[in-house]
């Protein structure tokens, strides 16, 4: 089954929130996630060590950038491109594995920032690379970026330089995907600034015969983007989509230049601007951006993963802007688009493109057609391992599958639905969420028509807490939480106060 964690998610979250360790969480790895974070809060305190958990810190998100490469490549198990090289079965098993503890000690020794260590194992490890693959091969390439990054931080900065351009060379010889050809060309990056060789760096490559500079091998410009991606994430998830939308158009523009026309980059920054331009209601400019989205992906020949996104915002704003048509269509293509990349297997972005189809029937008063595929969708859920669940996506969609029996007053179908979404969330995120608050609050309704009141009072009470903890901004549900406390506070303080009443002598 594939990986529901995204290489080039996780470089951004690394990008732009990597010292908070949001990388490692994204990719479940909690412990490490929680050190990264104690470092900054350490750094940031003022205290002796202070310095020096920064500087360790800084070089761990440095050794970050290949662990997230190695750590996406063990939950792929096979490459993307098998027709890039032979079957593994025809190198010399017993060498990749004497290769693959080499690597373990490199990784062991960066994060202990044994450099020299760590450099004298990096070339250990490229010459075992050369003698097993005997050419250009994605191994070699990725091991010359390792060993690179390790000269980089020795200070052996000609050793860095040599290697990592023979890394990119490789790489473009091989097609290697976008994603490692950035994580190369970043650490190139960072050796030309230590030696100030930008301007040189880019004219030798010009000299060549025939050559130029390439717009995608420009480290300014790609500082230029990053600080870009930085800046509009930052602000759209503060929520201030009005300053978040010229920035993502800026970024779109750069990454136009900086691949020099249609690039996985600029698809990247398109869906993110439409899905800005969704939220802002700017219904016309979003469907131009995600109509210029997919026809970029239709001429780059990506696969359908790459189209399921802007697919689905497309679904998206059809249906707020009330073509239902065309958003039924377009969820039918994203469930069919799902499918198809799990090669049949259940995964979260099948059980979420059921989901959302089913909200639109749902909305739209289609009750049948939505329980249908609320159906399909937990029989998916169920076939889905712990580990590899999208929590919120799941809570979420039996909230959702709920919200429809409630509609029909089925409470014996409804609460055992939300009790599945609460156990979720309190797996996930010990039930602190505005999905828990939602399945809180109806199962305190259910509860109250089924007459326990003071079952009632317990989840309207944990609904309140929830909503004052998770969305304080959300006023309209605190106040519907603290009426409800209220309402059933005082109905059961009346009943008590009668039942007092009844019993004292006449």
């Amino acid at each position: 089954m594939p990986s529901p964690r995204r290489q080039s998610f996780a470089y951004l979250l690394l990008l732009v929130g990597g010292f908070l360790g949001a990388h490692r969480f994204y990719l479940r790895h909690y412990l490490s996630g929680a050190a990264q974070l104690l470092l900054l809060l350490v750094g940031t305190s003022g205290l002796p060590p202070a310095r020096f958990c920064l500087g360790l810190l800084g070089l761990w998100l440095l050794v970050d950038i290949y662990w997230i490469h190695v750590r996406m490549k063990s939950e792929d198990g096979v490459r993307r491109r098998g027709a890039r090289s032979p079957m593994a079965k025809d190198y010399d098993l017993a060498a990749l594995d004497e290769a693959g503890k080499l690597r373990e000690r490199f990784v062991a020794a960066a994060k202990a920032e044994e450099w020299e260590k760590a450099v004298a194992l990096g070339e250990q490890i490229v010459a075992r690379a050369r003698r097993i693959f005997k050419g250009p091969h994605e191994n070699l390439a990725m091991s010359l970026c390792m060993y690179g990054q390790a000269c980089y931080r020795f200070k052996a900065f000609d050793k860095a330089k040599a290697s990592l351009e023979e890394s990119l060379a490789i790489a473009r010889q091989i097609d290697l995907p976008a994603d490692d050809l950035q994580t190369i060309r970043k650490a190139l990056s960072m050796v030309y600034a230590e030696t100030g060789e930008y301007r040189a760096a880019q004219a030798t490559q010009a000299a060549l015969p025939g050559g130029s500079a390439r717009p995608e091998d420009d480290p300014e410009l790609q500082a230029l983007l990053q600080a870009q991606e930085k800046r509009y994430m930052e602000a759209f998830e503060q929520g201030d989509l009005e300053r978040a939308e010229p920035l993502c158009a800026e970024a779109v523009e750069t990454s136009r230049r900086l691949f020099a026309g249609p690039g996985q980059a600029v698809v990247f920054h398109l869906v993110n601007l439409a899905e800005i331009r969704r939220q802002m209601k700017s219904h016309d400019k979003a469907i131009a951006t995600l109509n210029e989205c997919l026809a970029m992906i239709g001429e780059l020949g990506l696969e359908d993963d790459w189209r399921l996104g802007p697919t689905n915002t497309l679904a998206l704003v059809h249906a707020a802007t009330g073509r239902h048509g065309e958003a039924e269509a377009l969820y039918t293509q994203t469930i069919a688009m799902a499918i198809a990349a799990s090669k049949g297997a259940s995964t979260n972005a099948v059980v979420r493109a059921f989901n959302n189809l089913a909200f639109l029937y749902a909305d739209t008063g289609q009750a049948q057609k939505a329980e249908l595929c609320y159906a399909r969708a937990v029989v998916h859920l169920d076939k889905l391992a712990a580990e590899g669940a999208d929590a919120d996506l799941h809570a979420s969609m039996l909230n959702n599958y709920g919200d429809l029996f409630m509609a029909r007053r089925n409470f014996a179908r409804a609460k055992p639905l939300y009790e599945r979404s609460l156990a979720i969330q309190e797996r996930s995120c010990r039930g602190i969420s505005s999905i828990a608050a939602n399945a809180h609050n109806e199962l305190g309704m259910i509860a109250q028509e089924l007459g326990d009141l003071r079952q009632a009072l317990v989840h309207f009470k944990r609904t309140l807490l929830l909503n004052q903890i998770c969305a304080p901004d959300h006023l309209g549900n605190i106040a519907n939480a603290q009426r409800n406390v209220d309402g059933v506070g005082g109905t059961l303080a009346a009943v008590a106060r009668a039942a007092r009443v009844e019993r004292s002598p006449t």
